[in-house]
């Protein structure tokens, strides 16, 4: 199984379109077969528009919406799901996306901060799916953590919720942005890997890049020469393939201000 998770900070940049396409040309090129993404964007004011049977989320999807562009770009071969979480930039719903070519049988949205308000750029969520490959079923949930030092909304609060709901007895699969520099002893990084939960670079036999997000992004305005804030977790020893950051310019062109990161295992 090979799961690819981005922070796309869509509808922010330019050549918007271009990397976009080079998204789902990796994805197509490389048969992924699940992919978690985080800040999917759609204008707040854009027109509302239905989609075909491959969406099977409940929220409304707007004409610019990025993971419907994408879902058109691959052609209807991968079931998704979307949640909006919050206001971004003021224009946009932001929100979270997942894609899978298998059979997506259930979903759920938790809601991970204190603050139910919309409109507070703070709100968090987090998006999961069970997903039937063969007779494996499995979870993956997509999520955009907080900081570990927030006054308001601190990482740990959110990390609790989003461990208590991810607790299952089935493989599960954690994927996104969590804000969770692994080179700070005793925060975010090693309060979930004491929580039980394993670093898939750590179970890979192959290994290809570290840091995740280089120069000063949101949030991040101290990271000059880079860190490594996206993972892919898992509950379990998985045989773990290969752990390779991508389009970091290097192994693929950048589409973001975050690196991807794509993991296969042997599920």
């Amino acid at each position: 199984m090979k799961l690819l998770t981005l922070n796309t900070h869509s509808l922010s940049d330019a050549n918007e379109y271009n990397k976009l396409k080079a998204i789902a040309h990796v994805i197509s090129s490389r048969d992924i077969d699940v992919i978690a993404l985080q800040e999917v964007n759609q204008t707040m004011n854009a027109k509302s528009v239905s989609c075909d049977d491959h969406y099977v989320g409940r929220d409304m999807i707007k004409e610019d919406n990025f993971a419907l562009r994408l879902s058109k770009l691959l052609e209807g071969k991968y079931d998704w799901t979307y949640i909006p979480v919050k206001v971004g930039y003021d224009r946009f719903d932001e929100g979270l996306a997942i894609f899978s070519k298998h059979k997506i049988t259930a979903s759920e949205n938790t809601l991970l901060t204190t603050t139910n308000d919309y409109a507070f750029w703070k709100k968090r969520n987090a998006l999961g799916v069970e997903i039937k490959k063969g007779s494996q079923s499995f979870y993956v949930y997509t999520s955009h953590l907080g900081w570990w030092d927030d006054d308001e909304e601190p990482f740990i609060k959110q990390w609790k919720k989003l461990n208590g709901v991810a607790s299952k007895d089935m493989p599960v699969y954690l994927a996104g942005d969590f804000n969770a520099p692994d080179v700070l002893k005793g925060q975010s990084y090693e309060t979930i890997k004491n929580d039980g939960w394993k670093d898939t670079r750590d179970l890979a036999k192959t290994v290809s890049g570290r840091f995740t997000a280089k120069g000063k992004i949101d949030g991040w305005d101290e990271a000059v020469d880079g860190m490594r804030i996206d993972y892919i977790w898992c509950n379990r020893d998985e045989n773990v393939l290969s752990h390779e950051v991508i389009f970091d310019g290097t192994n693929e062109p950048v589409v973001s201000d975050h690196y991807g990161i794509l993991m296969e295992d042997q599920l």
